[in-house]
């Protein structure tokens, strides 16, 4: 869903643990052995424990930690002082493990600091009771991190985050689940250096740990540190003297100040082993990675800073993707290249040519390398393919989610709505592949555009684009207001992730793209439009299972068309109509599955304002086109889009043309800030809508909602 890109960190921190629902947990050796970082060599867990029992650091009569004089249940005190002891144990187990492997110096270091919010360079609340921090720190000295800071840690050299409850009731485990979710979900989405985080969370004397990536989350299963302390001494001796690359950090990407602000060196490895390193100069769009799990893509404005290890000065601006991709599946480079390669074969050169127009111009591609060999989820978890299986599911708490309430936002967050990661099945490893693409053109998303016959101009052309895709077979399967372009006059159609031809058979998700832009079908996996056939006892019911086609790209398009519509308002300061307001929230209700029942009955425009209306009428028309093509595809089993998608294209263009022609000079704008804080209309039937919006104090990238 869309609520953990709202900007609101409480509600974005119960959605993602909504989102994530149950999560896998793994046994202890599982989460020893392909999880942690190896321990370091000549360290030998046994004997650790035997020195540490010696020295009187740990009892075998008692089964306790001597630091520890009580269980921390016990403890009168706050929870703070229950488990301060745990920094003299992890300094104790350190310094025994130093002495097996030369006195090699640790990584990090152990610290508490429960009543200091850590520094962040995004808007956060969270407050680990303690962590595991880096000794050599990747923070900067920005405005972030000023002198009164230096004594809170900063997450940028947060390794491990560790939660702390006395009890061991329902409630406190609760509350940990909650915490500790939220200190790895905000490493993960805040910094573009990270590729995994650590996690530990403790209910007296019992222990879990806790790892995320893009491929997945995890969770060990419980144990008592007291009676069982190899386990926590096998946790810090591996975790202590692990390098960066080891503890998730990412080699290729380096965090620099510049005129007081953070930016990032980030280096781009093309398929042939050419190396360039670009500085980023702003965030375009970052809401992607605030999804645990899936790409977590990320776009920067930057510029070329070096080149085959030269300084490169005055250079122009582009625009660098940060993405992981399915493994197994092609780069959107290359993707990109079967397109054109696919045009040239049915049309010619002079196709490509024309098709080029309409898409980015790729400057360098390739997957990230990290010491030799490329950066993948298999190397984050030892090249483990699958779960053990003796695994358990581990629930997570999810109420219902808190009343919005306005942080800094996402980057590039489209107003109400943003990408979310496919469905996948939590039990198995998704793994991914880091690769980075360099592109020429820095455009402006159609979200941000104010003008509505450049509006309509951007949708021609991506109207365009999308017919040359569909004439060699190929399908878009994500359109969003957020890569669908504007760029030197012309409409520019990005994103070409899930970008596949209608007969491959690659097992990829079916379900992709942006919730608000989906089209109905893909959003119900089903076909809604066929007349219905009831079939007989025993016959196959799934003999024509859903799949997605040309159409369902259509009626995206016409979803961005009716958002541009029905979000604006034609005056600087305006605000919409109580009708256009109550459409909107019909239209977009920002859940899964509630939009079909409005779709499938006429548009009603009367509502928008004066100007937009005769637009408004086109639209109408499109969408009149689209439901009419589905009936008619749907007649057969499977649906046969041929001649309905020719009659659609034909609609589209003659529509989109005339909502240009009647949009000249109309400028549009976000409605009247002041006016955020009304409650959407009652009549939705939206039981979950936030009842209160106000505008976020950064507007520079996103729009108020309606």
């Amino acid at each position: 869903m869309t609520e953990y890109r709202s900007g609101d960190l409480s509600f974005s921190s119960m959605a993602v643990l909504r989102d994530l629902g149950e999560i896998p947990s793994v046994s202890l050796d599982y989460f020893e052995s392909r999880v942690l970082p190896p321990l370091p060599q000549g360290v030998d867990v046994t004997k650790i424990k035997e020195s540490l029992r010696h020295a009187r650091v740990w009892s075998k009569g008692s089964r306790r930690w001597a630091a520890f004089k009580r269980n921390p249940k016990k403890c009168t005190k706050c929870e703070d002082t229950a488990f301060k002891p745990l920094s003299r144990v992890f300094d104790a187990v350190v310094r025994e493990a130093r002495q097996t492997i030369g006195n090699r110096k640790a990584t990090l270091m152990y610290a508490s600091r429960p009543t200091k919010l850590p520094t962040s360079e995004r808007s956060n609340s969270t407050r680990p009771d303690a962590f595991l921090l880096l000794r050599e720190k990747k923070s900067i000295d920005d405005k972030t991190d000023t002198i009164n800071d230096s004594h809170r840690g900063s997450w940028n050299d947060i390794a491990v985050s560790f939660e702390f409850k006395k009890g061991t009731g329902e409630e406190d485990c609760e509350e940990d689940d909650e915490k500790v979710i939220s200190s790895l979900h905000h490493i993960m989405r805040s910094d573009p250096c990270r590729r995994s985080t650590l996690g530990v969370t403790i209910e007296d004397t019992q222990m879990r740990f806790w790892f995320t990536c893009r491929a997945i989350t995890l969770v060990s299963q419980p144990f008592d540190f007291f009676t069982e302390p190899e386990h926590l001494i096998h946790f810090f001796c591996s975790v202590a003297f692990a390098n960066e690359q080891q503890l998730g950090w990412d080699p290729t990407v380096q965090r620099v100040c510049v005129e007081g602000k953070p930016q990032y060196n980030i280096t781009v490895c093309t398929d042939e082993g050419k190396e360039t390193v670009y500085q980023t100069t702003k965030t375009i769009s970052d809401f992607s990675a605030h999804v645990m799990q899936g790409r977590g893509t990320r776009v920067f404005q930057v510029r070329l800073m070096l080149q085959n290890g030269q300084p490169v000065r005055n250079a122009e601006p582009l625009v660098l993707k940060d993405s992981w991709r399915e493994l197994g599946r092609a780069r959107e480079d290359e993707i990109l290249g079967q397109i054109f390669d696919g045009l040239g074969k049915k049309y010619g050169t002079k196709k490509v040519s024309e098709a080029r127009d309409y898409f980015l111009t790729v400057v360098a591609a390739g997957d990230v390398m990290v010491h030799g060999e490329k950066d993948q989820t298999t190397s984050l978890l030892r090249d483990a393919d699958e779960l053990p299986p003796d695994l358990g599911l581990h629930r997570l708490p999810a109420d219902d989610l808190p009343e919005w309430e306005p942080t800094r936002s996402s980057e590039g967050l489209t107003p109400n709505f943003s990408s979310v990661s496919p469905s996948v099945e939590k039990l198995q490893i998704h793994h991914r592949t880091h690769y980075r693409l360099v592109f020429k053109e820095v455009c402006e998303p159609i979200h941000d555009l104010n003008r509505l016959d450049t509006v309509f101009k951007v949708l021609m052309d991506i109207h365009k684009a999308l017919q040359l895709l569909h004439s060699i077979g190929w399908v878009h399967r994500d359109l969003s207001t957020s890569n669908v372009l504007y760029w030197g006059g012309m409409g520019k159609l990005a994103d070409l992730d899930y970008a596949k031809h209608v007969d491959s058979n690659k097992s990829h998700e079916v379900r992709t793209g942006t919730p608000e832009f989906m089209a109905c079908e893909v959003e119900a996996q089903a076909y809604l439009f066929g007349p219905f056939r009831l079939k007989g006892p025993g016959e196959d019911r799934n003999w024509c299972p859903f799949k997605f086609n040309p159409l369902h790209d259509m009626e995206s398009l016409w979803w961005i068309a009716t958002w541009s519509l029905y979000y604006h308002v034609d005056q600087k300061g305006g605000w919409p109509s109580s009708e256009q307001i109550t459409q909107f929230y019909k239209l977009f209700p920002g859940r899964l599955n509630a939009r079909f029942s409005t779709f499938s009955t006429p548009l009603k425009y009367n509502g928008l304002p004066a100007s937009f209306q005769r637009a408004g009428y086109g639209v109408a028309l499109m969408h009149a086109a689209i439901v009419a093509a589905y009936k008619e595809s749907e007649m057969t089993e499977p649906p046969d889009y041929t001649n309905p998608l020719e009659k659609l294209n034909s609609a589209f263009t003659e529509r989109l043309a005339s909502a240009f022609a009647v949009s000249k000079n109309i400028e549009i704008f976000s409605p009247n800030a002041k006016r955020q804080r009304e409650d959407p209309p009652s009549d939705t039937g939206d039981a979950k809508q936030p009842s209160k919006e106000k505008q976020d104090t950064d507007t520079s990238n996103k729009k108020p909602k309606v």
